[in-house]
């Protein structure tokens, strides 16, 4: 797996990457849209400069991000910005889809844990810089990213494999989503199962990677599934809600991507068991 963790390392990066920049050319091209939605939470006051800052940050961001330049100081910016828009936006957990928002956000979190963990990668623009910003953090510092990572991205699937195991009814609507053919009830029960398999896997990090190459094989087709739309920057609500959803699945995609190249980290089970051979 070593030789590809260049090539992982930055295909996680940006898919992580392309959210934030996604995100802040949807407030370029509605920014009246924009302050609406903030100021129905509560942000009457100074949204055209909340509006301002937000779109700085994500374009700035997702632009370091993506070329792997103060990697680690716009990781942290972005962890940061993803936790006060979580708290203000999508704290409302009795409404399902803020509850999703919300795992999903964790889970994006989860993943720029990782690369805050573990760095860019060689294919990044702090690798050739030679005054070190892509000098290793102290270990305990990276091992509880890590840790934090891998249980953040895990939460989602755990979230989403327990709403569908408690409540049978929710699958109905994804499963005359897919179209008629034989056997979806056991193709969805099917992905239920891997969810939950590989979250624990991530959880308990035992076959690390084996877990997050599954929960890439659950997610891919799922978005493509549920979430395709078109990327046009309209103001239909419904539609907007479902692009966020799918640039989401992205960037959550990118983090497993960065599991899938760097593995569990020393607080795992995986570590344990490589320790004693």
């Amino acid at each position: 797996m070593q030789q590809y963790e260049p090539a992982l390392s930055l295909t996680g990066r940006l898919l992580l990457a392309a959210l934030f920049l996604w995100a802040g050319l949807h407030k370029v091209f509605n920014p009246e849209g924009t302050q609406q939605y903030m100021a129905a939470y509560g942000l009457t006051a100074g949204t055209m400069l909340l509006y301002l800052g937000a779109t700085v940050i994500e374009f700035g961001g997702g632009i370091a991000l993506a070329l792997g330049h103060t990697t680690r100081e716009a990781v942290f910016l972005l962890v940061l910005f993803m936790m006060m828009v979580t708290g203000i936006f999508h704290t409302h957990l009795t409404d399902p889809n803020q509850l999703v928002h919300f795992a999903k956000n964790l889970a994006i979190i989860g993943g720029l844990c990782y690369v805050g963990a573990y760095g860019p990668g060689t294919r990044s623009m702090d690798a050739q810089d030679h005054v070190s910003r892509n000098v290793a953090i102290a270990e305990p510092h990276h091992a509880v990213l890590a840790l934090a990572g891998r249980i953040l991205l895990g939460a989602i699937f755990v979230l989403s494999g327990m709403n569908n195991i408690l409540n049978p009814e929710r699958a109905r609507p994804y499963i005359e989503a897919m179209g008629p053919f034989p056997g979806a009830e056991l193709f969805y029960a099917g992905a239920i199962i891997l969810e939950m398999i590989g979250a624990l896997c991530l959880w308990l990090g035992w076959w690390t990677r084996a877990g997050a190459a599954v929960l890439i094989l659950v997610i891919v087709p799922a978005t493509m599934m549920f979430h395709r739309t078109s990327m046009s920057f309209v103001l239909d609500a419904t539609l907007q809600d479902q692009q966020f959803h799918m640039m989401k699945n992205f960037a959550i995609l990118g983090g497993l991507i960065c599991v899938l190249a760097q593995g569990a980290g020393s607080l795992s089970l995986d570590a344990r068991r490589n320790s004693v051979r």
